[in-house]
């Protein structure tokens, strides 16, 4: 199973991912984590061995921001939710060169949205992340792992 993933690529869709302050502007004052990340060592999608991660997450993004706004850098920034990644993710590749039966999609999301409304209900946000999962399928994806 190791020696098919070290084949695969990765493309993640995350809400609160530790490995990506890049998307963060330039202006912002970022603590200073491990190698840039909102954490202080490697994190778990780091130990799949894969190396073709394309990572289009967003530190404090929620679901889907027509359901919430995400935030980061102190809930100042905007940044796209999940759902509005996966359509930057669309728009920006050529789907149909995309190898859809070794490619896998990551989606962890739902924390900030509890974040920004601690009273939401958990029914809601499993409705938005089956939307952004819909949205993949549409779009001819494959494999998920959420």
């Amino acid at each position: 199973m190791w020696s098919y993933i070290s084949h695969c690529f990765l493309l993640l869709f995350l809400c609160n991912h530790v490995t990506n302050t890049r998307q963060i502007p330039f202006d912002t004052i970022v603590p200073p984590y491990f190698e840039g990340r909102f954490s202080n060592g490697p994190v778990w999608i780091e130990k799949l061995g894969v190396s073709n991660i394309k990572n289009y997450a967003y530190g404090g993004a929620a679901t889907d921001n027509d359901f919430i706004q995400g935030y980061t850098a102190s809930d100042t920034i905007p940044v796209p939710g999940v759902r509005q990644q996966i359509k930057i993710y669309f728009n920006q590749t050529n789907i149909t060169t995309v190898n859809s039966m070794r490619t896998l999609h990551v989606i962890r999301a739902g924390g900030n949205d509890y974040y920004a409304n601690k009273t939401i209900s958990p029914s809601r946000v499993i409705a938005s992340i089956l939307n952004c999962v819909k949205d993949l399928f549409e779009i001819g994806v494959k494999h998920i792992l959420i």
